[in-house]
Parts: C-alpha cells; sequence; structure tokens
C-alpha cells in the first residue's frame, strides 16, 4: 500500500512538473510576426520607463529589454520596425521613477527586432 500511495505522488509530481514547464515554455511554433512601433523613453534608472511596443493598436511591454540593441534607443522618436514575438499571457506593470501611474501592458517575448 505505501509504494502505491508513494508511485501515486510520484505520478502526480512528474504531470504537474511537466505541465507547468510547457505553460511556460513558448516555443518558436507560436512566433507573430508584425509591424510594430517602437518606443524608447529612458533606462529606469534615470527615471524612464524603458522600451513599450505598440502593435495593431495595441501597447505591449517586452520583458525582455535586452534583447532589444542599443541602436533602437531613441528618445522622442517612434522608430517602425518588423517583429518576431510571443506572447506571455501576463501583464507586466514597471513603475517609473517616483511616478505612480498604472503602466501595465500586456507582456511579451520578442525573438527578433528589425528596423523597416
Amino acid at each position: 500500500m505505501k509504494f502505491f500511495l508513494l508511485a501515486a505522488a510520484f505520478v502526480l509530481m512528474a504531470a504537474s512538473f511537466t505541465s507547468c514547464s510547457q505553460k511556460n515554455m513558448n516555443t518558436e511554433n507560436n512566433a507573430i510576426t508584425k509591424d510594430a512601433q517602437l518606443e524608447w523613453s529612458g533606462e529606469y534608472m534615470v527615471d524612464g520607463c524603458g522600451f513599450k511596443l505598440t502593435i495593431d493598436g495595441k501597447d505591449y511591454k517586452p520583458e525582455d529589454e535586452s534583447a532589444i540593441g542599443e541602436e533602437f534607443k531613441q528618445e522622442e522618436n517612434l522608430i517602425p520596425v518588423k517583429v518576431t514575438y510571443t506572447e506571455t499571457g501576463e501583464i507586466i506593470d514597471r513603475r517609473c521613477g517616483l511616478s505612480t501611474q498604472d503602466r501595465s501592458m500586456p507582456g511579451i517575448r520578442i525573438i527578433s527586432i528589425e528596423k523597416l
């Protein structure tokens, strides 16, 4: 009986680990490629808000802003880009400086980005 309970617990643990890793794993098969507008508002450490992408009129926050090169850091300019990404399914809210303004946006994971 103890062996049966131990085996059942092991199977349940294995199934839960598998489902968690599949939920968080976005493969390039789920990738979306679209034209977008990229906005840079400055570094977080100097009260900026980092990057924001506008795709089909909707704002998105990249979860991995380090995937975007230095050449895209141009303040007060909207840069037309082609971006390949996956949706994370999570809302990202990064507060900028001392602001209490809600800046929550759907999160995306960037696979590639290039200027148009």
